[in-house]
């Protein structure tokens, strides 16, 4: 009986070492995830940086040609139409009396006046 009951005190210290172990793995093997979880999220970090420095330069494309249209608008040359519109209003001015002449002529009498 001796024999049964160290074997079984054995077995059973071996189980309880097991367990323990398995245990101690499975705490490790948690921390394990969580440590690749932030190496994933940290990951993530230097890749949002990465987008960001991509749209600052972006950015500083667009400014850069915002202020080339800017010159250029500034250096557009536009052209003094005030003389054509009196000219134009001139013309509108001469078409009326020419179609007032013209129903003079129209009516018969060109002396009528």
């Amino acid at each position: 009986m001796n024999w049964f009951e160290s074997k079984t005190t054995q077995v059973i210290a071996l189980a309880g070492i097991v367990t323990t172990l398995a245990g101690f793995g499975y705490t490790g093997a948690t921390y394990v995830n969580r440590i690749d979880n932030l190496e994933a999220k940290i990951g993530g970090i230097g890749d949002t940086e990465q987008a960001q420095k991509v749209i600052e330069e972006r950015f500083g494309k667009i400014e850069t040609a915002v202020q080339f249209l800017e010159k250029e608008i500034d250096n557009l040359n536009i052209p003094d139409v005030t003389e054509i519109k009196t000219d134009i209003a001139t013309i509108k001015a001469d078409l009326i009396s020419l179609d007032k002449e013209i129903s003079k002529l129209e009516s018969g009498n060109p002396l009528a006046g």
